[in-house]
């Protein structure tokens, strides 16, 4: 059972006198976030009246003058300007915004001086909500080391969202040139699911996804809840093993003949 997520579920304290528009307080999601919310967890007999005129899926132009403090978070175009996972990301970006800014992030340094990956992100304005659902943190893995002190990082977190009363896994990245996006939800799960079975099913799921392509991933930084995050990935089947040695297509050579 996802015990540790008991602790997160909280009713959060509303202090009157604290700064910010208590006027735009939401005590759950506002309507287009529930339209997501709704579309993601295939629950769309949940969804609030106000909702239904909202298309779940409707991209909020980056230049626009859509305010999420206001108006809820959104489905934006991905770093390559494609829009396939923009859901993904929108319900990513619910779940994880107690934690924005303990996420994966790279920096370096330009014209404009320094920078990171997650500025303009964690920069923004985001809905002040009436319930605490922190995330809790699974897993991060190191994907790879393109060179000494470059790590490729991934940071797994499961979070409860209240009124649909559903896990929901999210994977974070350091740069949004692997997948477009920072932020993805890879899946969900019921009330009362457990760590080693339904849980490890959907990370080993996003490990799978290219996993004939890849050679497994190099290292745990934090096995967070996870007992044991290398018997998850000896259950992959890894086209490269550690050695670097194409194995996935032999292997279906050798089964052709």
């Amino acid at each position: 059972m996802l015990v540790p997520m008991s602790t997160s579920r909280i009713q959060k304290k509303i202090d009157k006198n604290a700064a910010g528009n208590l006027a735009s307080r939401i005590e759950n999601f506002f309507p287009r976030e529930h339209a997501i919310l709704a579309e993601y967890f295939d629950l769309q007999e949940k969804l609030p009246e106000e909702a239904r005129a909202y298309h779940p899926k409707e991209i909020i132009e980056k230049d626009s003058e859509y305010d999420e403090a206001t108006e809820g978070i959104g489905c934006r175009k991905s770093y390559r300007g494609e829009d396939y996972r923009a859901i993904d990301n929108a319900v990513a970006r619910i779940a994880l915004a107690p934690v924005r800014e303990n996420l994966p992030t790279w920096g370096g340094y330009g014209e404009g001086g320094v920078f990171h990956t997650r500025q303009s992100e964690n920069e923004s304005v985001l809905p002040e909500r009436g319930y605490r659902s922190d995330p809790v943190h699974v897993l991060s893995i190191n994907w790879a080391s393109s060179g000494p002190g470059f790590s490729w990082p991934l940071k797994y977190y499961i979070s409860w969202i209240p009124y649909y009363e559903r896990y929901v896994v999210t994977v974070s990245y350091d740069t949004p040139e692997v997948e477009g996006y920072l932020d993805l939800a890879i899946g969900h799960l019921p009330e009362g699911a457990s760590v080693e079975k339904e849980l490890k099913s959907v990370i080993v799921s996003h490990w799978e996804w290219d996993a004939m392509y890849l050679q497994g991933w190099e290292g745990v930084i934090d096995s967070g809840i996870v007992e044991d995050p290398w018997a998850w990935r000896e259950e992959v089947s890894w086209g490269y093993n550690d050695d670097g040695e194409e194995i996935a297509f032999l292997e279906q050579d050798e089964e052709e003949e």
